[in-house]
């Protein structure tokens, strides 16, 4: 399907559901209320015990339709995955959407987890009246979508937009998707968290858990090492948005995901690295996503039942649980 200009309309009743390398994130959305969520750890069984999972949770709503939100590359029918980096098992041609159909007699729509957090913003969020925008996630790993004219752009096998896998350290460390030095390897969440870990006195395999959330909560206390790892990150992240920014004539960024709070510590280094595009792109405009960490699952479930429509003259919004 297409998300045309103004992004989706919620219509009807739909379970939309997020797949993370860490987490699952789901919404039961109901006309233009979403009236129930939840989060659970991912499964480490691979795609077959994701797949019953997302039917258990199917199970215990009442549902027209299923979207799901996936890390990585479907088929050019959109009906199975492909290169899902970040998860578990192997997911090359794993029939999923065939699999949720039999196990729930649900209609089920698959897509990249970032377009669906595009398409959610986009509608709902903060990229609301812009018309053409860059999109980058920042969780697990990096995810990315574009914007134009007011469609999210998705094209063969929900391809467009992979931030999170164009070089930022050539040579780098090896990325899930073969390649090396990919931003994601740079800027991700396990990264992040890795990075923290080993400055905290761990060493190797001996390194101490640690999360991106500590890393930012030490850097905003004021330690110069954690605020280092940040900057030397955000060098990295601005200088591949500036890219895609000049690339594609844009100027609007909206950063989200559930790491996204690291962003807002490296914005001034981030802004900083940008300014060498001013003269080709201009100013340009970051903005924080406002759906939180459920808006790629949001986006999934709206997706599911969605009709492609023109530019509403109010943009529609979600009521959402406490």
């Amino acid at each position: 399907m297409v998300v045309t200009r103004g992004g989706p309309r919620p219509e009807g009743s739909a379970l939309g559901v997020d797949i993370g390398g860490t987490n699952i994130k789901w919404v039961h959305r109901a006309g233009a209320a979403v009236v129930a969520r939840g989060t659970l750890p991912t499964p480490a069984a691979g795609p077959a015990g994701v797949a019953a999972t997302i039917a258990e949770i199917a199970g215990a709503h009442t549902v027209e339709a299923i979207g799901v939100a996936l890390p990585g590359h479907l088929s050019p029918d959109l009906r199975s995955t492909t290169t899902i980096p970040n998860l578990d098992g192997d997911w090359q041609r794993f029939p999923l959407a065939d699999t949720l159909e039999r196990a729930t007699a649900k209609p089920v729509l698959l897509m990249n987890d970032a377009r669906a957090f595009a398409s959610a913003e986009l509608a709902l969020g903060s990229a609301r009246g812009h018309a053409d925008v860059v999109f980058m996630t920042m969780g697990t790993g990096i995810g990315g979508a574009i914007a134009l004219g007011g469609t999210v752009l998705r094209g063969s096998g929900d391809r467009i937009g992979e931030i999170g896998h164009m070089t930022a350290e050539p040579g780098g460390d090896p990325c899930g998707c073969g390649a090396r030095g990919c931003l994601e390897t740079v800027a991700g969440g396990r990264t992040l968290a890795a990075r923290w870990a080993l400055a905290s006195g761990g060493t190797g395999n001996q390194a101490p858990s640690a999360t991106p959330e500590d890393l930012v909560g030490a850097a905003r206390s004021g330690d110069t090492t954690a605020r280092e790892i940040l900057e030397t990150v955000a060098l990295a992240v601005g200088t591949v948005l500036g890219s895609v920014l000049a690339q594609l004539g844009l100027s609007t960024v909206v950063v989200g995901g559930g790491v996204a709070p690291a962003f807002d510590v490296m914005r001034p280094a981030v802004e900083l690295a940008l300014r060498d595009r001013r003269a080709l792109v201009g100013p340009v405009t970051l903005l924080a996503a406002e759906l939180g960490p459920y808006g790629g699952a949001m986006g999934a479930a709206l997706n599911a039942t969605a009709r492609p429509l023109a530019a509403p003259s109010t943009p529609s919004r979600l009521s959402v649980i406490p």
